[in-house]
């Protein structure tokens, strides 16, 4: 017996909206975030095929599965109708029988099935209103403080004030560095060119910030004055850290890319880059990889880079390698004393220049509205804080408004005064329980699921501070286990972190947060 037409088209509607809403929508919200290909369904072999890459392979496999909705659905009605013109009139059957309504089926099927994709992606409809619409409005609003919100005039064309000697690779650096992690396109470029113009002679990039995007603008930027400049990049590729027996031509092809982006054909350093592990740090691959660069000409000075609970153990295995000319680690006020000592070690004994990364301590005061008052001046005071150091080289920082070119040099070559240490005093009171050092570790060992607990805290700071919303939720969906085991746990952590922060509270917050769940 031939099923009705009717009957076929409300059911393949339905089907499309469900479909829709499940798997395409599931995807798109993906997109938003901006995923490897081997996070998307399909995704490897798309990009395979030339198709597709990163996002775009989700945007692909979305689109493949909305065609297939609509083919199918056109198939179906077509059939269903041809055969129920065949029952009642044989005579009346032709080739074009079905068509219409088939058409119709299908451009049904599509605008319900990206219509729930949409729904659910964008407005979270039918996912308590988990939707980037509403992540958009708040990290967006008016309410949320990213930059100060007066462009002080006495900032205005704050320039380089002083220049110091980068340990034994002698070059006399900038005391603020311009850090592009968050920027690409021509604003990038265009940011680094006038904080160039300046005098910022250092810059420090990476394959795996905004997926080559910064490398790229970096290398805009520099065209006609490289040599003008202290140029930085890392062992990494876009989709992020080169592991510990990674082949020595890998390492060889990730770097020559790095030049290919930045313009140029050498680098003066190289970094092995957010290092936690002391074989990573010390793989004879990467090592012979670097001496063979450097035999080329293609890089100058080897350096380290780490701000993670190994913080310790890493950086005195370099201090004792005497491989590393630069070593960058989370260096702000209030840090613990074995990094001071650190630094000291690191600079004294070794000539090793060393750079301050993480220099805001969690750059808290783009997200905190209650610091207002102090906003304008507490990236100012953390940065003379951290330079109040002889032992620091540098300190690099995040340029990714035109503003922070004034903002930020304007604390170049001025001295620490108490005013500044009353306002890092309060910004220190007003963050108390919240603001994770990603180099502690103390409460790891506690953790009965071996969650990464000190990068689950991070990257909800990239996300709530830092506006780094993407890359956050991106690297969160990487982890190997997630912080979704924390709300049914017995919380062996509690009590464990030594500044007071409520683990399991924030672990559960922070997957919320990272997942929109």
């Amino acid at each position: 017996m031939a099923v009705a037409p009717r009957s076929v088209a409300i059911g393949w509607l339905a089907t499309a909206l469900v479909v829709g809403f499940a798997v395409v929508g599931s995807v798109l919200y993906d997109v938003f975030i901006g995923l490897d290909s081997s996070g998307y369904p399909l995704g490897p072999w798309l990009e395979g095929l030339g198709t597709a890459r990163g996002a775009g392979s989700g945007l692909a496999f979305a689109g493949i599965v909305i065609v297939l909705l609509m083919v199918i659905g056109f198939v179906l009605m077509r059939a269903a109708v041809r055969s129920r013109s065949a029952h009642l009139d044989p005579s009346r059957r032709t080739f074009l029988t079905g068509a219409a309504s088939g058409a119709g089926v299908a451009l049904g099927a599509g605008v319900l099935g990206a219509g729930a994709a949409v729904a659910r992606a964008a407005f979270g409809i039918g996912v308590e209103g988990r939707g980037w619409a509403q992540i958009g409005r708040g990290i967006s609003g008016p309410d949320v403080v990213k930059t100060h919100p007066e462009w002080k005039d006495a900032w205005r064309g704050a320039r380089v004030r002083k220049y110091r000697r980068l340990g034994r690779t002698n070059f006399a650096v900038s005391d603020i560095v311009v850090g592009s992690g968050p920027i690409k396109g021509e604003k990038g470029t265009r940011i680094v060119r006038e904080a160039l113009d300046r005098g910022v002679n250092y810059v420090d990039t990476s394959p795996d910030y905004s997926a080559s995007g910064s490398e790229q603008a970096v290398g805009e930027a520099l065209v006609g004055r490289r040599d003008e400049v202290f140029l930085a990049t890392k062992f990494c590729t876009p989709g992020g850290h080169l592991p510990p027996g990674t082949p020595v031509p890998h390492y060889k092809a990730a770097v020559e890319e790095s030049l290919r982006n930045l313009k140029t054909d050498y680098v003066d350093l190289i970094h092995i880059h957010s290092c936690d592990e002391v074989d990573r740090l010390m793989d004879p691959n990467a090592h012979e990889a670097f001496d063979r660069l450097k035999e080329e000409g293609k890089v100058r000075f080897l350096g380290v880079s780490t701000h993670t609970p190994n913080l310790v153990p890493v950086a005195n295995r370099a201090i004792e390698s005497d491989r590393f000319d630069v070593m960058m680690l989370a260096y702000h006020h209030g840090i613990w004393a074995p990094l001071g000592e650190i630094v000291e070690r690191a600079h004294r004994e070794r000539d090793i220049g060393v750079v301050a990364m993480k220099t805001l301590k969690g750059a808290k005061h783009h997200g905190l509205e209650g610091f207002r008052e102090e906003s304008d001046t507490y990236a100012q005071a953390a940065l003379k804080w951290v330079l109040s150091n002889p032992d620091v080289s540098c300190a690099v920082i995040s340029f990714f408004e035109d503003q922070h070119v004034d903002e930020y040099l304007f604390a170049s070559g001025r001295e620490l005064e108490p005013r500044d240490l009353a306002v890092l005093e309060k910004y220190d009171r007003s963050i108390l329980g919240s603001y994770c050092s990603p180099h502690c570790g103390v409460c790891l060992d506690r953790c009965p699921e071996g969650l990464a607990i000190h990068d689950v805290l991070r990257y909800r700071m990239y996300f709530e501070d830092y506006g780094w919303q993407k890359d956050a939720m991106q690297l969160y969906a990487r982890l190997e286990r997630t912080a979704s085991a924390c709300a049914g746990c017995r919380a062996p952590c509690l009590g464990s972190c030594p500044v007071g922060i409520p683990i399991q509270e924030r672990m559960t917050q922070a997957h919320e947060l990272l997942t929109l769940a």
